[in-house]
């Protein structure tokens, strides 16, 4: 922003146009470099994560009826959002340690959005709509946990949603900072989340049983999406390229060596993802 070409903009009109949490949000997106750029779609950004936040919160405490906060996990799902909470807590806590804001906001819309909305509440709704004792105090304990992570990022609507839990002794501005718990089980719906990936691309649903069934069939709805429409054959043909052309630039000695790190990393990745969806497919 500059005052001598006009182009600054009055904080208090963002304010009432996206709130305070969105714009607090907005700005720490904004802050990765010394050459900072003000983005309108930053807050906005912020505007819809606070807005999701809401929903996801207000979704929790009415199927949970007043239960009180307890971790007692039993389904794949609760032992999932657990692990993913600490070990995105870990990442968090380096973040803001190192004065990080932008990427510690960011891991904090995608453990929001993508794991415990998008993921988690819709594979435990169904358990919490049936009265489900232990999936209801583990929500609501989850959403705890949540709850003060983002509270950094978004004192107002994080201490609002807090306020309406049960059992509050304290506001969340003064209440202690969790402890990270146990994330051995991060990666325990990484087959499922392949298989909504493929699904979702190609049509083709990768064979599961029993809670993995579950889970995709909760939060894909692959009944709604024509399941089984899609070409097998065309997608292992697919992977088997994808493969062959992975394996070619990790052979190639200049690609490696060359290469940023991260670059040839992501290439190992994608590498061993097309393996394992190509062995679900073909088994």
């Amino acid at each position: 922003m500059s005052k001598s070409l006009g182009t600054g903009m009055n904080p208090l009109a963002v304010i009432d146009a996206y709130g305070a949490d969105a714009m607090r949000y907005g700005l720490m997106k904004m802050a990765s470099s010394q050459d900072v750029r003000f983005s309108e779609g930053a807050i906005d950004e912020g505007r819809k994560l606070a807005n999701k936040l809401w929903n996801v919160s207000r979704l929790i405490l009415l199927a949970s009826e007043g239960a009180a906060p307890e971790v007692r996990p039993h389904a794949l799902e609760e032992h999932w959002i657990l692990a993913r909470l600490s070990q995105a807590q870990r990442e968090l806590e380096r973040l803001l340690g190192e004065f990080d804001f932008s990427h510690f906001v960011d891991e904090l819309y995608h453990l929001t959005f993508d794991d415990f909305c998008d993921w988690y509440a819709e594979a435990v709704k169904g358990r919490l709509y049936e009265g489900d004792a232990d999936a209801r105090a583990t929500a609501t304990a989850a959403l705890e946990r949540l709850l003060a992570l983002l509270h950094p990022a978004m004192p107002h609507v994080t201490e609002e949603i807090w306020s309406n839990l049960p059992d509050r002794k304290t506001r969340l501005i003064v209440a202690p900072w969790p402890e990270a718990g146990d994330d051995s089980q991060a990666g325990a719906l990484a087959r499922v989340q392949e298989a909504a990936e493929m699904f979702r691309r190609s049509g083709v649903q990768v064979p599961l049983e029993g809670e993995e069934l579950r889970i995709f069939d909760a939060v894909v709805r692959p009944d709604k999406q024509k399941a089984g429409a899609g070409n097998a054959a065309v997608e292992i043909d697919r992977l088997r390229n994808e493969i062959a052309r992975a394996e070619g630039m990790l052979a190639n000695e200049r690609f490696v060596q060359g290469a940023p790190a991260d670059v040839v990393e992501a290439e190992r990745e994608k590498l061993a993802r097309y393996r394992r969806e190509l062995d679900a497919l073909s088994n």
